[in-house]
């Protein structure tokens, strides 16, 4: 005999908003899983994804928008696959949710399927909810965080920091105040282990702290060149800031990072010659000059991402565009001189500004607007001040190299 699962939450919002939730990968991905394959066509299939591992597909039997969904489920231990019907009504000004889990068979074989879906329903309503009201995603509001910056981890890379491993996350630095510096961890270190399970990169990360809380000690493994080490290491409560979740007034917060951004870059670049911001210490290490041009990259990809966000079609994985040499350098062969990629760059962020301002429609969307905000504030400047530091080491190199020279 077949049971049914049936669950109901009343969202702060209208049915043609909440709808985007259960009909775009964005909106999947927003409020209930980590990757997304759903394309709003009946007949299509579609596949929902966790980053611990656990996924949901199926085929898509009818849509009306912005009234019903329903679909064909089945999880990667399902016997067969069971049905989910989703239906939105107005209700006092907002939106019921019902959502109907229906074709769940009995006995043990169906006993992991039942939990799983009473669990990941709850808990996504919980968020979606959290979502149209606060903005705030709860899968992150909740989650614990080792408190690093990471940077990326190659083979070549492990060489040249004589690290005996060629998977891990590369620490680029500890945010300060947090887990990692108080456990003592550095520039270079390379995670490999957390709570005994294996590191082999960013993805790991997730499924390890899957079930963490602020709070709690872990045992982290990881390397400082060649010597292996292992401490223990608390995990910090993440440090969020009240987000605005208007376009413009994000947007005023935003304009006065960029003028801090900009002032400190003046200062970097003060005295330095054209020669020295050309610098490349290393045959892959960028130059003062390629860092600073990453940066003015980096408001491209804001300007797509607002661009992206307004059409609810999100990539779901960032583009590394910003981080190809050839790209960088063919901006420089444009803009040959650092005053004209310092230019370029109060361009770009103006035009993000101006954008922003302009993307009023996302006020409907405060989980957006959460999830972007963030972006901008929650460790504010971390990222820039980074790459100053990067520009300032490849300036010394320079000088070193023109002493050496002045003396041969």
């Amino acid at each position: 005999m077949s049971q049914e699962l049936v669950f109901k939450r009343t969202i702060p919002a209208p049915a043609e908003d909440v709808f985007y939730a259960f009909s775009t990968e964005q909106g999947w991905r927003d409020w209930l899983c980590h990757s997304a394959r759903f394309r709003p066509i009946s007949g299509r299939n579609y596949q929902l994804s966790w980053d611990r591992g656990w996924f949901a597909a199926g085929s898509i039997l009818s849509l009306e928008r912005p009234r019903t969904l329903e679909l064909t489920w089945r999880g990667p231990d399902d016997p067969k696959a069971s049905r989910v019907r989703i239906e939105l009504r107005p209700r006092g000004g907002g939106t019921e949710v019902e959502i109907h889990h229906s074709g769940l068979g009995d006995g043990p074989a169906w006993e992991q399927a039942r939990a799983e879906a009473q669990k990941g329903w709850e808990l996504g309503l919980d968020n979606l909810e959290s979502i149209f009201t606060s903005g705030e995603d709860l899968r992150i509001v909740r989650r614990p965080m080792l408190g690093i910056m990471m940077n990326d981890f190659t083979k070549q890379i492990a060489e040249e920091i004589g690290v005996p491993v060629i998977q891990g996350v590369r620490v680029d630095q500890p945010v300060e105040g947090m887990g990692a510096q108080r456990a003592g961890m550095q520039h270079d270190d390379v995670i490999v282990e957390m709570d005994g399970k294996p590191v082999r990169g960013f993805a790991d990360l997730g499924a390890v702290l899957q079930g963490r809380r602020a709070g709690d000690t872990i045992q982290v493994t990881f390397y400082r060149g060649a010597e292996k080490r292992s401490v223990p290491m608390e995990l910090s409560r993440r440090p969020i800031p009240e987000i605005p979740l208007d376009p413009a007034v994000l947007a005023e917060q935003v304009a006065a990072q960029y003028e801090q951004v900009y002032r400190e870059l003046e200062e970097v670049f003060r005295g330095v010659s054209e020669e020295e911001a050309s610098f490349n210490p290393g045959p892959d290490d960028w130059s003062a000059k390629q860092a600073l041009a990453h940066l003015v990259e980096g408001e491209r990809q804001n300007i797509t991402t607002i661009a992206e966000y307004l059409t609810d079609a999100r990539t779901e994985f960032a583009d590394e565009g910003a981080n190809i040499t050839e790209q960088l350098d063919a901006m420089i062969a444009v803009r040959p001189t650092v005053p004209e990629l310092l230019e370029e760059l109060r361009k770009r962020q103006r035009e993000t500004l101006e954008f922003l301002r302009r993307a009023g429609k996302l006020k409907a969307r405060k989980g957006v607007m959460w999830q972007m905000g963030r972006g901008w504030l929650e460790i504010p400047l971390t990222h820039e001040r980074g790459h100053m530091e990067q520009m300032r080491a490849a300036i010394e190199s320079a000088c070193a190299a023109q002493q050496v020279a002045a003396t041969a």
